[in-house]
């Protein structure tokens, strides 16, 4: 129990530790008074020696491979899940989706309170005939996968709003952006932009644990993305 918040101390283990998020992750726990990192993994062999008394939540940051490691343990422990991986094949997200069903899964491309509500947004578009649409997004230079799994993410929500087939995302990848990510409604005389810009990646890290509070307290298994924190009860 953590005695300035009143809250229960949750125990994290956190896969990718020494990814870019997996620091920030880090250095943002060792600030907070109700979040302890107590189990830190970056290679395969490290699982073998992991109790599951140890962790009350597990936090992915890695890569696929790394994900489904990740959930395999969570089901073999009823440990619950927040990834935020991405690069996801589809057999990937089939072991996604079935793991949900063992145990509760949080998982997001993007960490973010304001994507979360940037997806909520593209719902006013669909009556928007006759316009074009396209995402352009924006990540540092070591940044691996293009399309981001965040352009993928709002490039899904955006095709099941307008009901059409639309371009792919335009991806740029320099210096050391944290992540900015454009979606372009052009009409015959008008034009649209919704951005979200990213100043740092703590934003991220305080979306993830955050994410990993929520399903801590979630009893059943069940598949979340980080909307449904936002979600008015």
């Amino acid at each position: 129990m953590s005695k300035k918040t009143g809250k229960t101390l949750l125990k994290l283990a956190l896969v990718g530790a020494k990814g870019r998020m997996g620091r920030e992750i880090q250095a943002l726990a060792a600030e907070c008074t109700e979040f302890k990192t107590t189990v830190a993994i970056d290679r395969k062999e490290e699982w073998t020696k992991i109790q599951a008394k140890e962790v009350d939540v597990v936090l992915d940051f890695s890569s696929p491979a790394g994900f489904c490691q990740a959930l395999e343990w969570c089901v073999k422990m009823q440990r619950p899940l927040v990834s935020g991986t991405t690069g996801l094949t589809n057999p990937d997200l089939a072991q996604l989706k079935k793991g949900a069903t063992k145990v509760p899964l949080l998982y997001s491309a993007n960490m973010s309170l304001g994507i979360a509500l940037l997806s909520s947004m593209l719902r006013s578009l669909q009556d928007l005939d006759g316009w074009d649409f396209q995402i352009d997004e924006v990540h540092h230079s070591k940044k691996v996968d293009r399309p981001s799994g965040t352009a993928l993410y709002l490039q899904q929500v955006l095709t099941e709003v307008t009901g059409r087939n639309l371009p792919l995302p335009n991806s740029i990848r320099g210096g050391g952006v944290p992540g900015i990510h454009q979606v372009w409604a052009m009409g015959p005389d008008e034009a649209l932009v919704l951005q979200h810009t990213a100043f740092q990646r703590k934003v991220f890290a305080r979306g993830a644990l955050a994410a990993a509070r929520w399903i801590f307290d979630k009893k059943d298994p069940g598949l979340y993305d980080l909307s449904d924190l936002y979600q008015k009860k």
